[in-house]
Parts: C-alpha cells; structure tokens; sequence
C-alpha cells in the first residue's frame, strides 16, 4: 500500500503504521512469492537451454568423429592373411601404374586425331592430371596455343608410340616415345624420336570425380621435352 505523497511519514509509534505494516505483509505475501517464483522459472528455464545447447552440440561432435578404422586383410589362395594395412592410410603408389599413367598423359598431349571429339577428349584428361599449383599447367597452356591440336588436325595427324618410361631421380621420370606424322592424303613423314623428363606428384584421390579422373592421384609438376636422337 502507498501513502498518498506530500503525507509526512509514519513513525513506528504511529497508530496508522500497524495498517501499512500490515499491508505490506500481505503484499509481500501474495505477490512477492509470485515475483520470486517467476524469477526463480526464468534462471531455471535459461539454465535448462543451455544445458540442452551443450547437450546437443557434444552429440553433433561424437557423432562427426569416425570411430570405424577400415583395415585391408591380403590373403593368399588358401585364405591365410599375408598383409594387413589400414584403409586411411595411402600405400606408395605402384610405378607399374605410375608408367601407365604417364604413356598415357604423353599420348594425351602429343597426339593429333582427325576426330575433333577425340581430341578434346585426350585434351581433356591431360588437363586433369597436372597438378594446378605448379609449373605444368603454364606449360600445357603455352604448348596448345603454340600448337593447337584442333588447328593442326586440318593438315595433318600424329601418331605417338611410347617406347619406355623410367624413374630417373626420386619424383623424376624420363619418357621416350616415337612420333608418326602423316599429312590428310595419307602421306608419312619420316618418324622422330621424342624424349620428355617429367617431374611428378602423387595425391590420393578423396572424391568420386577425381577417382573417375585420376583415380592413381597422379599429377605432372613440371615437363621438359626434346628430340632424341
């Protein structure tokens, strides 16, 4: 209750102060509990969301964590394990591939079809198996518009035979190929001899259009090629 203002205030020997005691009693009574039991369901309710919140957020964080180690058992015909090795890790990859890949990226580049789409096609997947962050990439752009294949095809073909690829130092490998010119009549050139040091890298593949693409994760750093003689 709340003395009208301008009234001087009430001493505790004031006859009327017992009724203002009194009143406050009982305000504090009914509403004061409310008040305080609200205030009470507010810290309680906001103590509550962030108890859920780091809840919620330590399930999203076991559940993103890979408790699954996949393991690759070789086995011999009679089914006795003879390796085992895990999944997540990359094994070196094999040179037999590495020899593949690189006739193949020579053949790529060097070759001139009449067929325009499979041009483009072997244009294509040179382009994907030079790495972006390095030299090669320049040098393959410098090569085609110097010689652009599409271009060259109206007059002439060119065949590529790789005859060997082998590692030279570490990363680096040498590649020896011939070349078979023949003009649109069908007249042959004399073949030339070919021969390129490349520099390579090996990056796994994570993803299923690198896999298709590359699936070897082979890329080309850098290449340098001249006649041989």
């Amino acid at each position: 209750m709340k003395r009208p203002p301008g009234q001087p205030a009430l001493g505790p020997d004031s006859p009327h102060s017992a009724v203002y005691m009194a009143a406050r009693r009982e305000w504090n009574e009914r509403y004061g509990s409310y008040i305080a039991q609200a205030h009470a369901w507010r810290l309680t309710a906001v103590a509550s969301l962030a108890v859920a919140f780091v809840a919620v957020a330590g399930v999203v964080w076991i559940g993103a964590q890979n408790r699954v180690v996949p393991y690759v058992v070789a086995t011999d015909k009679l089914g006795d394990a003879l390796a085992i090795s895990r999944a997540t890790v990359a094994a070196p990859a094999d040179p037999r591939l590495i020899r593949a890949g690189l006739a193949r990226w020579i053949s790529d580049v060097r070759t001139v079809y009449i067929d325009v789409a499979a041009e483009r096609a072997v244009v294509k997947e040179a382009y994907t198996m030079v790495n972006r962050n390095a030299a090669a990439l320049q040098q393959l752009n410098d090569w085609f518009s110097h010689r652009d294949p599409f271009k060259q095809a109206q007059t002439e073909i060119i065949g590529v035979s790789v005859e060997s690829v082998l590692p030279i130092a570490g990363n680096t490998w040498r590649v020896e190929w011939r070349e078979d010119k023949r003009g649109r009549d069908g007249m042959a050139d004399p073949p030339t001899q070919w021969q390129a040091t490349i520099t390579i890298s090996i990056s796994p593949p994570t993803d299923d259009t690198t896999i298709l693409a590359n699936p070897v994760g082979l890329y080309v750093d850098s290449f340098a090629w001249e006649h041989r003689q």
